[in-house]
């Protein structure tokens, strides 16, 4: 009796109003409902610097002009940035980072690769900094994402970016360990014939000389002698034997001396040039080290990402909003075409 008296069975107006009142909040409820059983996501946000683009040089210039390619086709290093960071090598060493097969619980890296292309972006925003948006249920797991892509980039940056300067530095470390060797070796033959000879060697060898004049000083003394022993002394004599062995001794130790003193001086002079080429290619690898560190792009961080604690996804605000505007748009138009009746029935 109360429902036939009461307010469904006043005007279609009124029941109209109540209906879309009682259906906005049933609408509300059931979106906030929604919102807590759904899983939700989290977004975190690093940033890095846009690059400064190095100019094209001149040999550039002339290997793609002998080439026929355009100088616009040269990559850029903010394309290099990029082509590094949706590159396979940085998934795959985010994976084994982070261990994504497992906590994603798929079979191969393919299916984590499909699932980090939808969850990672990477753009240049309008004040010229590359943004990295990580998405995913774990904010800590998003955050880390996010740092690892800035801290890998840099890494890979500089171990597959190959310059000239970068070359050359290559050249001359190669060139100054060889050399180094070879001085080694030069010094250790030295040290050798140093203690063969009993000798101290100076760059001059004058104490070999000093050494070469005392020997021949005692030759043509123990000649002289046994010249005049054999005026009186048969050759058959203990001490023109003896004479003779003494003489025989130092021609030895002489004649070794000369072909000490000849290595020596091998040595020392090729020493003394090892030692310049040293001296040069170190000054070089300082010049080649500094060259490479201005052609190499270098990841500046702006901002790191940190642990975000608001949800991302789903948005309770904007699933509000299209509710309530779904919801309130139908009501209007039922209210409306009640009003135009009720105008017509007038």
């Amino acid at each position: 009796e109360k429902i036939k008296n009461g307010i469904l069975k006043g005007s279609p107006l009124k029941r109209h109003i109540i209906l879309w009142i009682l259906s906005l909040i049933a609408g509300i409820n059931l979106t906030v409902l929604f919102y807590l059983v759904s899983p939700k996501y989290y977004k975190a946000t690093a940033t890095i610097l846009q690059p400064p683009e190095t100019e094209v040089s001149t040999a550039s210039f002339q290997s793609s002009k002998f080439s026929k390619e355009p100088i616009s086709l040269i990559r850029t290093n903010t394309e290099l940035f990029f082509s590094i960071l949706n590159s396979r090598r940085m998934k795959d060493d985010l994976i084994n980072k982070f261990d994504l097969k497992k906590y994603y619980n798929v079979s191969n890296d393919d299916e984590v690769i499909e699932i980090l292309n939808k969850r990672v972006h990477f753009f240049l925003t309008k004040d010229k900094v590359i943004q990295i948006d990580v998405i995913d249920r774990d904010p800590k797991i998003a955050a880390g994402i996010a740092n690892f892509y800035i801290e890998n980039l840099d890494f890979l940056i500089k171990e597959l970016t190959i310059t000239t300067a970068k070359q050359n530095r290559k050249f001359l470390e190669k060139r100054i360990k060889e050399t180094t060797e070879l001085i080694e070796n030069l010094e250790k033959r030295l040290t050798e014939l140093q203690n063969t000879n009993k000798l101290v060697v100076d760059s001059n060898l004058s104490q070999i000389s000093q050494t070469g004049g005392k020997l021949m000083e005692q030759l043509i003394n123990k000649q002289l002698e046994l010249e005049k022993e054999k005026q009186i002394l048969d050759e058959k004599d203990p001490k023109i034997i003896m004479l003779k062995n003494e003489i025989k001794e130092i021609e030895i130790s002489l004649s070794k001396l000369l072909s000490s003193q000849d290595e020596l001086t091998r040595i020392l002079r090729e020493l003394k040039v090892q030692e310049s080429l040293y001296s040069f290619l170190t000054s070089k690898m300082e010049e080649a080290k500094i060259e490479e560190t201005r052609d190499t792009p270098v990841v500046q961080i702006l901002d790191r990402a940190k642990v975000p604690y608001k949800v991302y996804k789903p948005d309770l605000k904007f699933l509000l909003i299209f509710v309530s505007s779904f919801i309130g748009g139908i009501g209007f138009l039922v209210i409306f075409f009640d009003i135009l009746k009720f105008l017509g029935s007038i």
